[in-house]
């Protein structure tokens, strides 16, 4: 008996052209969010927003994306207050 399976998705040269590769134009995009996201729960212009972001990235030693990312996925707890 044949059991069919699992597919795995298509490897990255595959993806059709529409959409962004993993470290492509979603990253300007994610920043964009979380400033956004830090704007309005803080009350902070895009200014201040950028540079409590750019903060918490240099005092954990994380990239500015991956903190951009961890703002998106779990709020704005985690950075300075």
């Amino acid at each position: 008996m044949n059991e069919p399976s699992a597919d795995p998705g298509p490897c990255a040269d595959q993806l059709p052209s529409d959409r962004p590769a993993p470290n492509g134009p979603s990253r300007g995009l994610d920043l964009a969010v979380a400033l956004d996201l830090v704007m309005l729960e803080r009350g902070l212009s895009a200014e201040q927003a950028y540079e409590l972001i750019r903060l918490g990235a240099e005092r954990s030693g994380r990239d500015l994306h991956a903190v951009a990312t961890d703002v998106i996925d779990l709020g704005t707890s985690r950075l300075p207050r």
